[in-house]
């Protein structure tokens, strides 16, 4: 492939006067002819392909609305007049976009089994030709969810075109262009779930000018590189980035190189061995034809990622006792990194604002530091806590990135993979506008910043926008693992949430590689809010997910601020979950655990795991308890604690059943055990 573009390019490049322009030819449907574009003679694909490759190439659109690849389709490509036109044209370079029209069940439970070789001698068609011209194969732009045939067997069918796809590639050997990704991340510019607008198909045409060109911008490497960057220990170490094809890079770590060459899609990776914790070491990334990435200060240690919404964004400055912190926990083997939120907040969104809802411009990128005061002020409390009590246990480097965002609610960081997997999720992506699942606050804000007017943007907190925008770009990252303070945006509906957020969890352990990955989250503290106190004790259900963690926190709430103030105490008890579950200490780091009941004449006896030395804050009575009968009506209980176990009972109730702790939305329960940490609110409803 690359001698017969190569000898157009020198022929061109020669000056001579006779010089033949390329010829590439775009076929495919609807997607390629530019249906819904106006003006598409300009701004379809195939258009503004020929913009990007100017004068030296010819680009033909050869494509036709509604055409199948498969030659039993209701409209076979190869019955049009645009296959015809396009072979005609003689090309030099041909790009195939099929396949989208093939996945209706009007054609694929039928006629799948013909796709592969009816595309395959479409290729070999026109490979044939005088011209010789490469071919290009394309895995077909997204279909998404809100199309109406789409739980209706497209959603699958897709899938199986897009597999097919691929292997057609490997037995044609033919270049395969991914014009799926980064497509899939703007929904935006599908606004009838099939069809690119001007800007997606501009997205498409840099894709297939990349190919072309094997132009892909010179050396690009993840923004979270830079001085005084953690690398994670005790695992293979990734290194990877974009480049031109015909670079050679080299990689320099600790003494150790290793080389790479990108592949057809500029991509390219190195992987040094599991290294032990030290630095600073220089890091260096070579590249024969772009300029170098120097680095003199890089570690080998932990990295964890801190992410949620707003109480784990809430400031190192804003949290109580910063003047004690600031003094005396600074902690100059602890490097911390923001993604922060570019636009955010009540205001209404001007329509500069309004660019930034995008999924590739919606975050600012600080880079890494570890001792700077203005950068330590302006981190999240809870990050830093966290990370400098486990540095403080660990003695290595710890590097801890943070990309909250206040108010989100969990569906805006799962992935669209995992949302369009269910009927309920799917109606979440598609109905953002009022949705009864959605909490009252979060469309409210959507309303308050997009006012009246018809946008044709996402909205921060829309489903998936965040995992688009802050967990994508970071996934080729290593993380070791996962804290997580979350929920207040969807305490309205709790069983909602408990689905969704097993959903996250799987999700995220899907995307990073890490079907162990841990994931540690606060429980929401305490304030005077309806539900809260139901939605505390479904998130100490979600303990039942293996590899998750659980710090209790309703005693550092405040009755009327969703943002308590004591924040290095709940990144301290994330730090001890940690330490015990992760590394293995040999240290307490849970308060007492509802397990089971069992009925004892009028009592109920209550079991817990981290038992050991059951006892109240301040002696005295169990606060905040109560008990009912099978009527399920809950009056004030008496306690005492022995030998461990718990006993409640009423004299107004001679069968009790049920038993409530904590259930108070600023509740003052005082359940603890030798630790002090609390007990977290339960009932065995």
């Amino acid at each position: 492939m690359f001698s017969k573009l190569a000898a157009l390019f020198i022929l061109l490049i020669t000056g001579s006067n006779y010089a033949q322009k390329i010829k590439v030819a775009c076929v495919g449907n609807s997607v390629t002819f530019g249906y819904n574009i106006e003006n598409r003679e300009t701004l379809s694909y195939p258009a503004q392909l020929q913009t990007l490759l100017g004068n030296q190439y010819k680009v033909g659109n050869f494509g036709h609305s509604g055409a199948t690849m498969l030659k039993n389709g209701h409209k076979p490509y190869w019955n049009q007049k645009a296959f015809k036109n396009s072979i005609a044209f003689q090309p030099n370079i041909v790009i195939i976009h099929l396949g989208l029209n093939d996945q209706g069940n009007n054609n694929w439970p039928e006629h799948k089994e013909a796709f592969i070789d009816d595309y395959l001698e479409l290729i070999s068609v026109y490979k044939n030709l005088p011209t010789k011209p490469d071919v290009f194969i394309c895995r077909m732009t997204p279909t998404f969810s809100g199309h109406h045939w789409f739980e209706e067997g497209m959603r699958e069918n897709f899938k199986d075109v897009q597999n097919k796809i691929e292997t057609i590639a490997e037995l044609a050997q033919v270049e395969l262009i991914d014009l799926h990704e980064p497509l899939y991340r703007f929904p935006e510019y599908f606004p009838d779930q099939l069809h690119p607008t001007k800007e997606g198909a501009l997205v498409i045409a840099n894709k297939v000018y990349s190919a072309i060109t094997k132009n892909f911008g010179g050396l690009k490497v993840s923004k979270l590189y830079g001085e005084n960057m953690v690398f994670q220990r005790h695992e293979p170490i990734r290194v990877s980035g974009i480049a031109n094809p015909n670079d050679k890079i080299t990689v320099n770590l600790n003494g150790s190189k290793r080389v790479s060459s990108p592949g057809n899609d500029g991509k390219w990776q190195v992987v040094f061995p599991a290294m032990e914790a030290g630095g600073p070491y220089k890091f260096e990334i070579n590249s024969k034809m772009s300029k170098d990435i120097d680095l003199d200060s890089v570690y080998i240690g932990e990295v964890w990622l801190a992410s949620g919404q707003s109480n784990m964004d809430f400031k190192v400055k804003e949290m109580q006792g910063v003047e004690t912190v600031l003094r005396d926990s600074i902690n100059p083997n602890v490097f911390v990194f923001s993604m922060d939120p570019k636009i955010l907040g009540s205001q209404q969104f001007s329509d500069e604002a309004l660019t930034l809802c995008t999924s590739n411009n919606y975050f600012k990128y600080s880079g890494w530091t570890s001792n700077k005061i203005i950068a330590i002020k302006e981190f999240s409390a809870i990050a830093y806590a966290f990370a400098s009590n486990l540095q403080k246990a660990l003695k290595v480097p710890v590097g801890i990135l943070c990309n909250a965002v206040g108010g989100s609610p969990t569906q805006a960081w799962i992935s669209r993979e995992q949302m369009e997997q269910t009927h309920e999720t799917i109606s979440l992506l598609n109905d953002t506008w009022f949705n009864p699942m959605v909490d009252d606050w979060v469309f409210k804000r959507k309303a308050e910043n997009f006012g009246n007017r018809e946008l044709s943007v996402r909205h921060p907190y829309d489903p998936t926008f965040l995992f688009d925008s802050g967990i994508l770009p970071i996934l080729n990252y290593n993380f070791k693992g996962v804290i997580w303070y979350q929920g207040e945006s969807n305490t309205e509906n709790s069983e909602l949430h408990s689905r969704l957020f097993k959903m996250l969890v799987k999700d995220w352990r899907v995307h990073f590689k890490k079907s162990q990955l841990p994931f540690y989250f606060s429980q929401l503290s305490s304030i005077n809010r309806p539900y809260w106190g139901r939605f505390r004790d479904s998130q100490r259900k979600l303990l039942d997910l293996e590899y998750t963690g659980m710090a209790v926190t309703l005693d550092v709430g405040h009755p009327t601020d969703v943002h308590p103030k004591r924040k290095w105490i709940v990144g301290e008890r994330l730090a001890k979950v940690a330490l015990a579950k992760t590394y293995h200490k040999n240290l307490n780091f849970s308060g007492p655990l509802f397990d089971y009941t069992n009925v004892v004449n009028n009592k109920l006896e209550i079991h817990f795991t981290y038992s050991n030395g059951l006892s109240t804050r301040g002696g005295g009575p169990v606060k905040d308890i109560q008990i009912a009968g099978s009527d399920k009506i809950f009056v004030e209980a008496k306690t005492q604690i022995v030998n461990d176990l718990l006993y409640v009972w009423s004299e107004d109730i001679s069968q009790p059943r049920y038993v409530k702790y904590g259930y108070t939305s600023f509740t003052e329960g005082n359940l603890t055990n030798i630790t002090g940490l609390p007990a977290s609110t339960f009932s065995n409803e």
